[in-house]
């Protein structure tokens, strides 16, 4: 029988990060529409792995309120958009724990920055999850192809022994295009049907 590994993003696949602009703005002292505006314009090079610093500095600057980003600043920052992601929606890990229990190996893909990486083992789900992959110590980030490479390269696995959720249409695409099962995320309970389906959890 041929191996078969669930790939995971984490970012809305498995958590939803709530208040996470109004707690941004918070520390800013901005709105959170703000925050909003400015909060993705450079965030693929930090999940490239761009320091959080030079990340912070970019965003900031893009506010154009002046404010300077001393020591302790930065530090909240880093700690709360960490905190905004860290922890999945109830029925995400009842979705993991589901996986877990029926013995199915599941592996985490993330674009997400190097402080994100470096919080992971202390999250207080880490050994739901087999291996985890993210972009930001990589230095490289989805859809490009070599991540996905990695992917495979560090799991012994080929490319059609990894199915994969992700929230977006061309990660998905990138992942479909290299023999991967690729599922574009919708919600949990489309997630569970889709994972049911593919035969890694029990039907109702």
């Amino acid at each position: 029988m041929s191996r078969r590994v669930v790939v995971f993003d984490l970012g809305m696949v498995l958590s939803t990060p709530a208040g996470l602009y109004d707690d941004l703005a918070r520390v800013l002292q901005v709105t959170s529409a703000q925050v909003e505006q400015v909060f993705w314009r450079h965030r693929h090079p930090y999940d490239e792995g761009l320091g959080d610093r030079e990340y912070w500095a970019r965003t900031v600057a893009e506010l154009g309120t002046g404010a300077e980003l001393d020591d302790a600043t930065l530090a909240e920052l880093v700690a709360v958009d960490v905190g905004a992601w860290r922890s999945p929606r109830p029925e995400a890990r009842r979705i993991l724990a589901d996986l877990r229990t029926a013995g199915v190996e599941t592996a985490i893909l993330s674009n997400a920055p190097s402080s994100f990486a470096a919080a992971a083992p202390d999250f207080d789900w880490h050994d739901q999850i087999g291996t985890w992959f993210f972009s930001g110590p990589l230095g490289m980030a989805k859809p490009a192809a070599a991540i996905y490479e990695t992917v495979e390269r560090d799991l012994h696995a080929a490319p059609a022994d990894l199915w994969f959720v992700d929230d977006k249409q061309v990660n998905v695409d990138a992942a479909t295009a290299r023999g991967w099962h690729a599922h574009l995320w919708v919600d949990d309970a489309d997630t569970r049907a889709w994972l049911t389906a593919e035969g890694f959890l029990p039907g109702s």
